[in-house]
């Protein structure tokens, strides 16, 4: 029979986990009640907590192995891991949760989460993220309820016709979908297997892959890019492997999410990019394994992640089938954190962009210009990181303006005797201002 858990108290928070689970088990942190025969089910407002790494093969922590239901519909049921609980083993088709799960922590996590007998995680990393797999079609969006019958369309919102696309998109999955709630950003990795028909729906074209999401009216592209070793182990391919938001964003930004093909394949399959310190320098490399008609990497830089400057070109082999692999220095970081990015360009000007990688760069010296006091000319460091300078007078008055420099500095001696102000502005968009005084 099925052994139901039943919370007696709230379930508002994370503080008020509920259907408790008794003793402590060597091989789980979660809390035991009496072991059943058969399935668990957690009614709707109930909710099961795993404090430790579960195993969906051995059961245990109160559970049976097999499917862990929990009620869909609202108030739902729930199963919980705690920030300690950062793995599972032994979740596949037959072994799952047919339902939602939250995870506590900022800890990525892997989301054992299924539907009529077929496994879909999904991964994430922000703190209270919840989230249930729906093997079905999203025009319909009905699923199956255990032990018998069926769910009304989920969820709030549902269905959601795939005939109603962004103009990015020519496809979306028929075959599946994801519920994923929270407010905390985070990265979402989608994963797939062979019933995802991956290769049917990206017409054979792995590149143009990418994660959908409902934005109320409509399924639109999100940026994303195939990871090369999927979340779930083994190369990323047709017919299994995992894809990535290309930055972290709030669940709640989409009702429902899936896969969708591209009208355009992305010019590039980029299968890793890092960015070390080398002394001074910062050294960027990354790898593709395929190209089509792709044109140049452009590298972006940032200090907060919000706007980015181009700081370099590098030219693509253009058409490949073969690992290709580049580098680019940046000869003048930033001090501190330095934020890259990749904007792959093809050459009808269509682009993506990579996942942000950093590295921190330890304090320089201030851009202090020289000599100073000064008679005649001034002398700028790293001059070409500069996109602007500006010299003022004592009232205000900007008395000189380049937009470019040179070695040879910035001549100042059609100026008066005085102190005066230069604002530097940098390609980053940063401003560096500080005083000279010009004797004569």
């Amino acid at each position: 029979m099925n052994k139901t858990y039943i919370s007696i108290y709230p379930t508002t928070g994370w503080k008020q986990l509920i259907v408790v689970l008794g003793l402590l088990t060597a091989g789980s942190t979660s809390q035991a009640q009496e072991g059943s025969s058969g399935n668990t089910t957690i009614f709707g407002g109930a909710q099961m907590t795993f404090f430790g790494n579960h195993n969906f093969s051995t059961g245990g922590g109160g559970t049976q192995p097999g499917i862990i239901n929990t009620i869909r519909t609202s108030p739902m049921g729930v199963l919980n891991f705690g920030s300690a609980a950062n793995t599972v083993t032994g979740a596949d088709d037959a072994n799952y949760v047919d339902g939602y799960v939250r995870k506590f922590g900022a800890t990525s996590f892997v989301f054992p989460v299924g539907d009529n007998s077929h496994y879909g995680p999904f991964a994430a990393a922000g703190d209270g993220t919840t989230g249930a797999y729906f093997f079905t079609d999203p025009n319909a969006a009905v699923t199956s309820m255990l032990p018998s019958g069926n769910y009304t369309a989920l969820p709030s919102g549902a269905p959601f016709t795939t005939a109603s696309i962004g103009t990015e998109l020519n496809t979306v999955s028929t075959i599946e979908y994801w519920d994923i709630d929270g407010t905390s950003a985070t990265p979402l990795t989608l994963t797939w297997d062979p019933g995802s028909a991956i290769s049917a729906l990206t017409s054979a074209n792995l590149t143009k892959l990418t994660i959908t999401g409902w934005d109320g009216t409509k399924w639109v592209a999100i940026p994303s890019l195939i990871d090369a070793v999927s979340v779930l182990g083994g190369a990323s391919a047709f017919s299994a492997g995992s894809i990535t938001t290309v930055s972290p964003i709030s669940p709640d930004t989409y009702t429902a999410y899936t896969f969708a093909a591209r009208v355009t394949p992305l010019p590039v399959t980029l299968v890793s990019f890092s960015v070390i310190k080398e002394g001074e320098t910062a050294l960027l490399s990354w790898s593709t394994t395929a190209e089509t008609n792709s044109d140049r990497f452009e590298i972006e830089r940032s200090k907060d992640g919000k706007k980015f400057g181009k700081i370099g070109t590098v030219m693509s082999y253009g058409e490949s089938k073969e690992l290709k692999s580049y580098t680019f220095t940046d000869q003048a970081p930033l001090a501190g954190e330095n934020l890259y990015r990749l904007k792959m360009v093809d050459k009808d000007e269509t682009f993506a962009y990579s996942r942000i990688r950093s590295v921190n760069v330890d304090q320089k010296p201030a851009m202090a210009i020289y000599p100073n006091p000064t008679s005649d000319r001034m002398l700028i460091p790293r001059y070409e990181q500069i996109t602007e300078l500006g010299l003022y007078n004592n009232t205000g008055l900007r008395v000189l303006h380049r937009d470019a420099l040179t070695a040879s500095g910035v001549d100042l001696s059609k100026l008066s005797a005085g102190i005066y102000t230069v604002k530097l502005t940098l390609k980053d968009g940063s401003v560096n201002s500080q005083k000279i005084v010009v004797v004569k």
